[in-house]
């Protein structure tokens, strides 16, 4: 008796487990490194690959051709499928930088990339201006847009953020942080 709730045990937790992994496996080109990467948009928080009829059709077709494929073979195409679901609807990575962030407030005032600061929105030297840009910092990011040019002093600090985005990683207080920012393709 005991035996076999130590094996269910062990069976849920390698299930766990193989979850876990598939469910933080990446598609090619998306953030690898990401926790819940695929919440970059909410689109897919509504439905499936089963929504899009071009999908749907490629998995009938494959199904015709194949009637006698294993059931590894059709979760190997039902994970191919679910791949190009998510290509369709997650912006893949173009550059990232390690380094510190911190905050600044532009006021309402003009960036040096001719926009507005207003919003969520960040200043950066390498970055072009209107870049979308990924910032993440332990299990939180937030998405900003790069509207004007900084920050000047420490060569460690990579990005300025607005006082809001900033206050979505760390209390204001905190005034300096390491983060992570990836340039997204819009």
């Amino acid at each position: 008796m005991a035996n076999e709730r130590t094996i269910r045990r062990v069976t849920a937790a390698v299930t766990l487990t193989a979850l876990f992994a598939a469910g933080t496996a990446s598609v090619a080109g998306a953030h690898r490194d990401v926790a819940k990467w695929w919440q970059y948009d909410k689109n897919t928080w509504s439905h499936s690959w089963r929504a899009h009829p071009k999908l749907v059709r490629e998995y009938r077709s494959w199904r015709a051709h194949h009637a006698y494929a294993s059931a590894t073979q059709r979760d190997d195409e039902l994970a191919s499928i679910r791949r190009q679901h998510w290509a369709m609807h997650f912006p893949p990575a173009i550059s990232s930088q390690y380094g510190q962030a911190t905050w600044y407030d532009g006021g309402g005032r003009y960036g040096t990339c001719g926009k507005p600061l207003s919003g969520m929105y960040a200043a950066s030297r390498t970055l072009p201006c209107g870049a979308l840009v990924s910032v993440r910092t332990g299990g939180r990011y937030v998405l900003v847009r790069i509207l004007d040019r900084g920050p000047y002093g420490s060569t460690s600090r990579i990005i300025d953020l607005s006082p809001g985005a900033f206050s979505w990683l760390a209390p204001l207080g905190a005034g300096v942080i390491w983060v992570h920012a990836v340039r997204l393709q819009p």
